[in-house]
Order: structure tokens, then sequence, then C-alpha cells
């Protein structure tokens, strides 16, 4: 699993429930409410963070070598080994989300 901020070890009421609230008003946002919601809750390191952690992601699925990778966003090759690994521990749907995210890049790439 991958490193994160720790969250306060004070227990949460309806720890559950916060999250899939959470959730839940994210879907109901359209995609700029979404960008400009984000960009209010996060940091621009934050943002950074996911983004490249995201396109790390779909490189390997696209299987880019790790120096590749490391080259195009600055990271180490023992980052990009623990996102592999976590690709490799993934369920499948995680997988097909990640596929067709790729997938739509590389179009990009040779039609954009």
């Amino acid at each position: 699993m991958i490193n994160l901020p720790k969250v306060s070890s004070k227990e949460v009421k309806g720890e559950g429930k916060l999250v899939l609230k959470f959730w839940d008003d994210i879907n109901a946002m359209s995609s700029s409410e979404r960008e400009d919601y984000f960009e209010h809750l996060m940091t621009p390191t934050e943002i950074l963070m996911f983004a490249k952690r995201g396109s790390i992601f779909k490189d390997l699925i696209n299987k880019r070598s790790y120096n590749e990778i490391s080259k195009e966003y600055g990271v180490g090759v023992n980052t990009i080994s623990r996102l592999s690994n976590t690709l490799h521990q993934a369920d499948t749907d995680f997988i097909v989300i990640l596929t067709k995210l790729a997938s739509k890049d590389e179009k990009k790439g040779i039609f954009g």
C-alpha cells in the first residue's frame, strides 16, 4: 500500500458514513465543480502527487520502463516499484479502470 499522510488516531464516529458521504458529494458534482473543489481541498503539492501517481499507474499498465517513468516524473525507482506492487495486488475493477484510462491516453498521443 502507498504511504499517505497520517490521519488523526482519534476515533471518528460514523467514519464509514463520512467516507460514503464524501464520495456521494464528489459524484454529485460536475467536472468543473470537482476541479474547483479539489483545488481548494488539497494543496498544489498534493494535487501534483496524485496526478503523478495516476500517471505512473497508467504508464505501468502501458508497459513503460521504470527508467522512462523515473525520468518523466522525477520519482525514484523505489516509488515506481511500490506502485507496481500495488497494481499486482489490486482488484480487477481497478485494473479495468486504469486500462481504460491508459488506453485513452495512448489514443490521444497518437491522434492528439
